[in-house]
């Protein structure tokens, strides 16, 4: 299900979202570490919860996805503005910005995933007739959508269970991602289904209010 190369980086991105969250909080210098790093816990969740569950129903959609760390390829709009190479921007921009601002600038734009289609599967469901082989943009844009209500669904059981931090930096990792830049699941669904990327966001703004009242 998870390649090694994915495992990778889906524990960097744990590690980086854990420091990201401790350092905004700025507890490194007190007490035993588990109780006074809880960070690092809520990153466990907050990074697999969307990941498992785009694992899980991306098959519905005749697709297999694999995460890796946010790369970019263009510093800039022009043809030859390309990296030689895909920059990890979300493995050095995140940690480096919150390093540097001492924790107040939390940014939270760690993970993209990839599509590998799966045509023979695709070809045995027919509605009306046998659909084309190719991958739909709605195909990634729903897979996307399954990652976000989960994150919300995570907030409102942490919420429930007195895991008010948590909650917040669940809906404040969904915000981040659902901004329609790069290769962000946020710009997948919101070319791949307009519609459903302004409902997700009117209910995100509504958990950010509600999680921080």
């Amino acid at each position: 299900m998870f390649t090694k190369k994915e495992i990778t980086w889906i524990i960097i991105a744990i590690i980086i979202l854990g420091f990201i969250i401790e350092f905004s909080d700025q507890s490194f210098n007190t007490g035993n570490f588990i109780e006074s790093h809880p960070g690092f816990l809520f990153a466990i969740p907050i990074i697999l919860v969307p990941v498992i569950t785009k694992k899980l129903v991306s098959g519905i959609y005749n697709i297999k996805v694999e995460h890796s760390i946010w790369k970019a390829q263009r510093w800039w709009f022009t043809e030859r503005a390309k990296f030689k190479r895909a920059f990890p921007i979300g493995l050095v921009i995140p940690f480096f910005l919150s390093l540097m601002s001492l924790g107040y600038i939390k940014i939270m734009t760690l993970l993209q995933f990839d599509a590998e289609n799966l045509p023979k599967k695709r070809l045995l469901k027919k509605r009306g007739e046998v659909r084309k082989t190719e991958i739909n943009e709605s195909d990634l844009a729903f897979t996307a959508a399954w990652g976000f209500w989960s994150l919300i669904l995570l907030a409102i059981l942490t919420a429930i269970l007195n895991q008010p931090e948590l909650a917040k930096y669940s809906i404040y990792y969904g915000i981040w991602n659902i901004i329609p830049i790069s290769q962000l699941d946020g710009t997948k669904l919101f070319f791949g289904s307009f519609p459903n990327w302004v409902i997700l966001v009117i209910a995100y703004i509504i958990s950010l209010v509600l999680v921080l009242l």
